[in-house]
C-alpha cells in the first residue's frame, strides 16, 4: 500500500479562482446570481449564439441537449459504452434507449463504421421506428 495520497487528478487552481469562489459565497449568491448571468452573456456572445444556458454538471447538460433536440420515448440515441454513467443516465433521463457503437481501438474515440451500423440496424430491424 501507498504511503503517500495518489490523486487520480490533482487540480490546478489559481489564487484568482480561489478570490472568485470567495466573493461568490460572501455575495450570498451561490446559485444563479449575477455572475451566473454574466456567465451565460459572455458565453453566447463568445461563441455567437443568441443566447445562453449553464447548467450545474455535464450530466444536465447532455439532458439539456437531447431534450432541446426533441430526443424522447421511442427514440435511440447510439453512443460509446467507453464512457462515464452520465451519458446513458442523459439518455434515459429523456425516455429515450442508448445504442452503444463500440470504439475504435487506435484513437479510444467511438467507431464511425460502428455508429452506421447501429444506425442501419435500428432503422431496418425496428417495426416501431419513425419516419
Amino acid at each position: 500500500m501507498r504511503k503517500d495520497f495518489l490523486p487520480f487528478s490533482k487540480p490546478s487552481i489559481s489564487e484568482d479562482a480561489i478570490a472568485d469562489v470567495a466573493d461568490s459565497i460572501r455575495s450570498g449568491w451561490l446559485a444563479m446570481g449575477p455572475k451566473t448571468i454574466r456567465f451565460e452573456e459572455n458565453f453566447a456572445k463568445y461563441t455567437g449564439a443568441s443566447w445562453a444556458l449553464s447548467v450545474n454538471s455535464a450530466t444536465a447538460g447532455l439532458h439539456t441537449a437531447l431534450m432541446s433536440l426533441g430526443i424522447g420515448p421511442g427514440d435511440e440515441v447510439i453512443t460509446t459504452p467507453m464512457t462515464f454513467a452520465a451519458t446513458v443516465n442523459a439518455i434515459l433521463f429523456t425516455g429515450a434507449k442508448p445504442v452503444f457503437a463500440d470504439i475504435d481501438r487506435n484513437t479510444l474515440n467511438i467507431d464511425p463504421d460502428r455508429i452506421e451500423a447501429a444506425v442501419n440496424l435500428f432503422y431496418f430491424s425496428n417495426p416501431w421506428r419513425h419516419i
